[in-house]
C-alpha cells in the first residue's frame, strides 16, 4: 500500500465496536483466557460514552455458556451481531475452516456490518515448515479477496491504551502512555512490557506482528505518522517487509517522532534463528546502517540501549545534545568524556553568567566540563551545581556521576536529585556494589534513568544524539516506484516492457539477455561518461589486430565475469601486434570477445556501482576501487532516488573522498560522475546492476576504464 493511501488498516482494529474471541476459554493459564480477560478489563475502564466503553465482546466456544460475563456461542455464524474483529486462538489445524466460517458468515450481513479484520494468534505457520508456509499464503489469499485484514499469525496481539482496546494475551496492564512499540517478536514486547512498567511509563499503542502475513511494520509507521497520542515509536524487527516503502515512511515519521529501531537477526546465527521464531529474512546490517544515517531513523545495538532509549523518551519530549558532567569522581569523570567524544556526543559549555554563579556560590570549583565538586561533596554542592545548569540554555542533559567516598551522604544527595528533577534530563550513574541498589532503585521510580557505570548511560545519549541528527535532516525520501520490489503481476508487466525499451535504446535482441562489451560502452558514452578508445576483437576480426593503436590494455570483454584479474581474465599491455595475437588466444578463452583499450596513465581508482537489491530497492556504492577494492573495504552507501546533496554527503563517508580533498575540481567532476550514473539507472530500469571499477583518474579527468552490467 503506497505512503499516499489514505487508508489506515490499523484504524480497523483499533476502533473495532464489537470484537469475537474464537477460542476463549475458561482455563486461566490458556491464552483464550488471558486475551477474553484482557478485553473486559480494560473495556469496564472506559467511559460508558465511549466507543470502547460501548465495545461488544463475544466468546465463542461451544463447552461453555458464559466467561468472565461474556455469553459464549457455539461459533461464529451463531452470534446474530455485527462484528468489527474477530481473534483466533485455536489450534493450527482449525484456523482455516474458521477464516472460511467468517467469510461466509460475512456473506449474510450488509458491507459496513462484515469482519473488517482478523488476528491469528496461533502459532505453527511458515515459522515451521513448507507446509505451514503454504496454509498461510491460504489463508490470506482467502482473506484478501474477502476484504478483510489480518494480524498474524503467530502474534501476540494488540494494544492502543488511548482507544482502550488491549487485544494480546500481555500479562501486564500497560500504563497509557506516548510510546509507540512495534515488534516482530511477542517475547520482547511482553519484556519492553514488563520493563517499562517498572519505570512508570506507557504505551500509546503496541503490535505484535508476528510473521506479518498481511499487516507489517510499514502500516504500523503509517499509523503512527498521524496518531496524536504517539510521541516516539520503538521497533523490533528481525525482517522488512518492503524496504523502500519503510525508507519512505520512516523519512516523514522521525521529522516529528524519532524512531529507534533494534534488528534482529544480524549474525548467521541470529538470521538462522529468527528464520524459523518468525519466518524472517537477512537483511545486510551496513547498508540498514548507511540506510539509518539518510533516513533518520536510528539503529540500536542490543536490548539493553532500546529499554533505557525508551524509558528516557517516555519521561521526555526532547532529545538533548549538549551534555554536563557534574561528579564528586574526577578519574570517572574523565573517562566519561573521552566516551562521549568518542561517541561523537556534544559536551556543552559554561556561559559566562554560569562561572560567575560557580565562583560566587562554589569559589573552589573550576567551571569546566566535567564539573568536579571534589570528593567530599555534600547534597547542598550538587544542589547548587545541578540548579545553575538547570538554567543554562546551552545545557541539554545533566549527568550526575557519584561514587561512595567516605564523606558521601548517598540518601541526602539520591533525595536531593529527586527534588530537582523535571526541569531537565538528568541521568545519573550511581558507581559500587549491591549496597547501592536499593537507591538507584529509588531514582528509578522517581523517573531518574540510573545505572552502576557510565557506559550505558554514554551509549544511551549516542543514541538520542543521533535520533536528534535524524529528526533534524532536511531530505524526505519518495519512493521510486519503478525501482523498488514489485508485486508478481508487475514483474510480468516489466518482462514485457524493458526489453522493448532496451531495444529503443541500442539494445540487439542477441543481447538482451546480457550485453555484449561494446554495447555497454556505447550506452555509457551516450550517457555521458568518458570511455577511453578502443577495440572489441572477435575470431574473425583477428586480422584487425594490425589496426589498433599500441600499446593497448588487453582483457576479456565478457561482462559476465566479475572478478576478472581474479580468475586471470586480465592479460595487460600489448605494444605490437604479435603480441596482441597472443593475447587474444589467452583472452579468447574466457569468451569469444576480448577487449584491447586505450592505455591510461591512471594515478587513483575509484569504484562505482549501482545494485537493485530485492529487498532494499536501489541503492548506489562509491569508494575507493581497482584491484584492491576488496582488501580496502572502502564502501559508503546511497539509497536511489537521491538529491545531490544526499550523493555529496555519501561521498564525504569515503575513504576516497580524503584521497581528494585537496583537488576541489575532482571533487566535483566524482560528484557529477555519481550523478550521471544514478540518472543512467533510471533511464535505463532493465538495468538489474551496473557496476564501474575502477573509474580511472587519469589527465585529470574520470575514465570508464572497466564495466560490468547485467539485465
Amino acid at each position: 500500500m503506497p505512503v499516499t493511501d489514505k487508508t489506515d488498516a490499523l484504524e480497523l482494529f483499533f476502533s473495532a465496536r464489537s470484537v469475537a474471541v474464537v477460542g476463549a476459554s475458561s482455563h486461566r493459564q490458556k491464552v483464550g483466557y488471558q486475551i477474553l480477560n484482557n478485553l473486559v478489563k480494560v473495556s469496564q475502564k472506559a467511559s460508558p460514552s465511549s466507543v470502547a466503553g460501548k465495545r461488544k465482546l463475544y466468546a465463542v466456544n461451544p463447552a461453555n455458556s458464559s466467561i468472565l460475563g461474556v455469553k459464549c456461542y457455539p461459533a461464529l455464524t451463531a452470534i446474530p451481531d455485527p462484528i468489527d474483529l474477530v481473534i483466533i486462538v485455536t489450534p493450527v489445524g482449525t484456523v482455516q475452516g474458521i477464516v472460511e466460517e467468517l467469510l461466509s458468515r460475512n456473506n449474510t450481513f450488509k458491507e459496513t456490518e462484515r469482519v473488517k479484520a482478523v488476528v491469528i494468534i496461533s502459532a505453527g505457520f511458515a515459522e515451521t515448515d513448507a507446509d505451514g508456509r503454504v496454509l498461510q499464503q491460504l489463508i490470506l489469499m482467502k482473506l484478501t479477496i474477502g476484504g478483510v485484514r489480518l494480524l498474524g499469525p503467530n502474534t501476540l496481539g494488540l494494544i492502543h491504551t488511548g482507544k482502550k482496546l488491549n487485544a494480546s494475551f500481555a500479562q501486564q496492564d500497560i500504563p497509557e502512555g506516548n510510546l509507540a512499540v512495534i515488534s516482530q517478536s511477542g517475547a520482547m514486547l511482553t519484556a519492553l512490557f514488563n520493563a517499562l512498567v517498572s519505570r512508570q511509563a506507557g504505551v500509546s499503542f503496541a503490535v505484535s506482528l508476528g510473521n506479518k502475513a498481511d499487516l507489517n511494520e510499514n502500516d504500523c509507521l503509517r499509523y503512527a505518522l498521524h496518531d496524536h497520542q504517539t510521541a516516539a515509536v520503538i521497533m523490533y524487527i528481525e525482517s522488512f517487509s518492503h524496504l523502500p516503502s519503510f525508507f519512505e515512511l520512516v523519512s516523514q515519521v522521525r521529522r516529528e517522532k524519532p524512531v529507534i529501531l533494534l534488528k534482529g537477526g544480524t549474525s548467521s546465527r541470529g538470521q538462522t534463528a529468527s528464520s524459523s521464531h518468525t519466518a524472517a529474512l537477512a537483511t545486510n546490517q551496513a547498508l540498514l546502517r548507511f540506510a539509518s544515517h539518510q533516513f533518520g531513523f536510528t539503529l540500536v545495538e542490543n536490548m539493553e540501549e532500546l529499554m533505557n532509549v525508551s524509558f528516557f523518551l517516555a519521561h521526555h519530549r526532547s532529545l538533548p545534545t549538549n551534555t554536563m558532567i557534574i561528579t564528586n569522581a574526577g578519574g570517572p569523570a574523565v573517562n566519561m568524556v573521552d566516551s562521549l567524544e568518542h561517541a561523537g556526543v556534544a559536551l556543552a559549555k559554561w556561559s559566562s553568567r554560569a562561572q560567575d554563579d560557580l565562583q560566587r556560590l562554589l569559589p573552589k570549583i573550576k567551571a569546566a566540563n566535567p564539573l568536579d565538586l571534589l570528593g567530599d561533596a555534600d547534597a547542598q554542592r550538587f544542589k547548587q551545581a545541578i540548579t545553575i545548569a538547570q538554567r543554562e540554555p546551552d545545557i541539554e542533559s545533566i549527568v550526575v556521576i557519584i561514587t561512595p567516598q567516605a564523606v558521601t551522604d548517598i540518601p541526602a544527595i539520591t533525595q536531593q536529585l529527586i527534588d530537582q528533577r523535571g526541569k531537565k534530563p538528568i541521568l545519573v550513574t550511581l558507581m559500587g556494589g549491591d549496597q547501592l541498589e536499593k537507591y538507584r532503585q529509588q531514582l528509578r521510580q522517581n523517573h531518574l534513568l540510573t545505572t552502576g557505570y557510565a557506559n550505558n548511560i554514554v551509549d544511551m545519549l549516542r543514541v538520542l544524539s543521533a535520533a536528534n541528527k535524524g529528526m533534524c535532516l532536511p531530505y524526505r525520501y519518495l519512493l521510486s516506484q519503478s525501482h523498488t520490489p514489485v508485486s508478481s503481476q508487475q514483474q510480468y508487466l516489466n518482462r514485457k516492457l524493458h526489453p522493448q525499451l532496451a531495444l529503443q535504446q541500442g539494445m540487439s535482441e542477441t543481447y538482451l539477455r546480457q550485453p555484449n562489451m561494446d554495447e555497454t560502452l556505447k550506452l555509457l558514452k551516450k550517457a555521458g561518461f568518458r570511455v577511453p578508445q578502443y577495440w572489441v576483437i572477435s575470431t574473425d576480426q583477428a586480422k584487425d589486430l594490425e589496426k589498433i593503436e599500441y600499446p593497448a590494455f588487453v582483457k576479456t570483454a565478457n561482462l559476465s565475469i566479475l572478478h576478472k584479474k581474479k580468475v586471470g581474465a586480465v592479460y595487460g599491455v600489448v605494444n605490437t601486434p604479435a603480441e596482441a595475437k597472443e593475447a587474444y588466444k589467452k583472452m579468447a578463452a574466457f569468451g569469444n570477445d576480448v577487449l584491447f583499450q586505450q592505455v591510461l596513465d591512471i594515478k587513483h581508482e575509484i569504484l562505482l556501482g549501482i545494485e537493485n537489491d530485492p529487498q532494499f530497492g536501489l541503492y548506489l556504492t562509491m569508494g575507493l576501487g581497482g584491484s584492491y577494492t576488496n582488501l580496502l573495504a572502502d564502501r559508503a552507501y546511497c539509497f536511489l532516488p537521491a538529491p545531490a546533496s544526499i550523493l555529496e554527503k555519501t561521498w564525504k563517508k569515503t575513504k576516497a573522498a580524503a584521497v581528494f580533498a585537496s583537488d576541489p575540481a575532482m571533487t566535483k567532476l566524482i560528484l557529477k560522475e555519481l550523478e550521471r550514473l544514478q540518472q543512467f539507472m533510471m533511464q535505463h530500469p532493465w538495468v538489474h546492476s551496473i557496476e564501474i571499477n575502477p573509474l580511472a583518474i587519469s589527465d585529470g579527468k574520470p575514465w570508464v576504464a572497466d564495466i560490468k552490467l547485467q539485465v
